[in-house]
């Protein structure tokens, strides 16, 4: 087997994890199970931003040698799910820095809210309003996110078709 290949194998596997984890993501948010909507989420990206770590390599990394020009990677861009994901990593340093500023306010954490326009973007801490997810004044798009899986399984499918 060409050793670019054992990346692809990988790449496909954590491809297959975040779809699942998007999948139950969806099923807890239908079924109104909070906790589940948050601990689905959260697979959700850390498989997002394993592939995108995978994918995304140093220029002069022997693993960039290996699939550079083999795997097309045009058009994807998971690079905001990894800052998410080291949000999500450290959240203990966010969480001090949250309640440093706290004033004493009410806030939002780990809740599914509706069209959250109009409150101001620090009150959530972890939030799901719609498929946006809030944390800490940041919005993180979904949708946009899955949507981007999607069309890399597709390139990715496509060089295992190939042999």
């Amino acid at each position: 087997m060409d050793s670019w290949r054992i990346y692809l194998q990988e790449a496909l596997s954590q491809l297959d994890f975040a779809k699942r984890s998007y999948t139950e993501f969806e099923q807890a948010l239908s079924e109104n199970d909070t906790i589940s909507v948050f601990y689905r989420l959260h697979h959700f990206i850390v498989h997002v931003a394993n592939l995108d770590k995978l994918l995304d390599t140093d220029i002069n990394s022997t693993r960039n040698k290996l699939i550079n020009g083999r795997i097309d990677l045009s058009n994807i861009d998971l690079k905001s799910i990894r800052r998410l994901r080291n949000h999500l990593e450290h959240f203990d340093e966010r969480l001090d820095k949250w309640v440093s500023k706290h004033d004493g306010s009410a806030f939002f954490d780990m809740n599914v809210v509706t069209n959250a326009s109009g409150f101001p973007k620090n009150i959530f801490l972890r939030a799901l309003d719609g498929y946006t997810f809030k944390f800490y004044g940041e919005d993180y798009q979904l949708v946009e996110i899955h949507e981007s899986l999607i069309v890399l399984e597709a390139k990715l499918l496509e060089h295992v078709k190939l042999g």
